[in-house]
């Protein structure tokens, strides 16, 4: 088990990120080969792999196709392997490149993780869908020249010392899942099939005459609205009493004073930002995502404290929120691209 400190090393990779210069290294950079030189190799020098770990031309099982060998790979144990495409910093990552990868990632034993990056943007992909069948999409993509905090701690997922590939399989599994059961209750709320529309008329405890186009007319944004006030309200109280969560009027106000400073920027849409109230932890954050919590706040009897990424700052009154405007705005802004 690592004895490695998380936070510090948060800490030291946001720094050494900050430090890259990616601007300098780049001008170096007119082939692959000066690309993996001045750009990828560094990168992966951050996350704390020794240059040897990086196997250059490492040879899939490709049978009969031997020529065809992946730029690099990441032998993490007998059992756990990443591979890299790598391309020139001028080419665009195409599906194209990724069936590439693709193709390298289904012969390649033991890989469940596959990176295509060309120096600046780096994607990561698994196999969720279908066993050892790369996934079209990746399930994280780290850009070193426009990345937020929240993208360092997922890149912090990738540390040598940290790495657990079977924990970065089960995240990648749970945003596949969320995306596709958002994008399926998504099309179902905005054109509800047949069967949607008469199981919840069938449900009803007043019932009507079925009438499929005057239920199709009252699915419409106020009633979702309506429906996610009601939903947080009724986990307020189902949490409050199994887990003995009380939410304060401070919490309450403190997030409303938030929630005022955040909507005063005209790119943040004030139907965006929610709560969620859990044991210790007070959380306001972007369309009720804990993946894209804005801040927390920990009030307790005896203080006060605002948790912005890893900064923890104590409020002395509910006053000294507004000092973290900025603060707060580019936070979200970033949670909002």
């Amino acid at each position: 088990m690592s004895t490695v400190n998380r936070k510090q090393a948060f800490t030291f990779l946001k720094k050494a990120l900050e430090n890259f210069n990616f601007a300098q290294k780049s001008e170096n950079c007119q082939n692959e080969a000066q690309t993996k030189k001045f750009l990828i190799d560094p990168f992966f020098s951050l996350l704390n792999y020794a240059h040897d770990q990086l196997i250059p031309e490492y040879e899939a099982d490709f049978g009969d196709r031997v020529s065809n060998k992946v730029d690099y790979a990441i032998q993490l144990t007998k059992k756990d392997l990443i591979i890299i495409e790598c391309k020139k910093l001028t080419s665009k990552l195409t599906d194209k490149e990724a069936g590439q990868l693709s193709g390298y990632f289904q012969h390649a034993k033991n890989s469940r993780i596959a990176i295509l990056t060309n120096g600046k943007e780096y994607r990561f992909y698994s196999d969720v869908a279908l066993p050892n069948t790369m996934d079209a999409k990746p399930f994280f993509v780290f850009d070193i020249e426009n990345y937020s905090d929240r993208d360092v701690e997922e890149l912090l997922d990738f540390d040598a010392r940290l790495i657990k590939v079977q924990e970065i399989i089960s995240k990648a599994q749970e945003l596949v899942f969320i995306e596709n059961f958002e994008h399926t209750f998504f099309k179902e709320m905005t054109n509800p099939s047949k069967e949607f529309l008469k199981l919840i008329h069938k449900n009803m405890s007043f019932k009507t005459k079925y009438n499929e186009e005057s239920m199709k007319a009252l699915m419409n944004s106020s009633l979702f609205k309506s429906l996610t006030d009601k939903i947080i309200l009724h986990e307020i109280k189902s949490n409050s009493k199994s887990a003995g969560i009380i939410t304060t009027d401070e919490e309450i106000q403190a997030y409303h004073t938030i929630r005022t400073l955040l909507i005063q920027n005209k790119k943040i849409p004030n139907e965006r930002i929610g709560y969620r109230d859990q044991k210790g932890t007070f959380n306001i954050l972007i369309d009720d995502n804990q993946r894209k919590t804005i801040c927390q706040l920990k009030f307790t009897d005896n203080s006060k404290k605002i948790i912005i990424d890893n900064g923890d700052f104590i409020l002395e009154n509910l006053d000294d929120l507004l000092k973290f405007k900025n603060q707060l705005t580019e936070k979200t802004l970033g949670l909002l691209e």
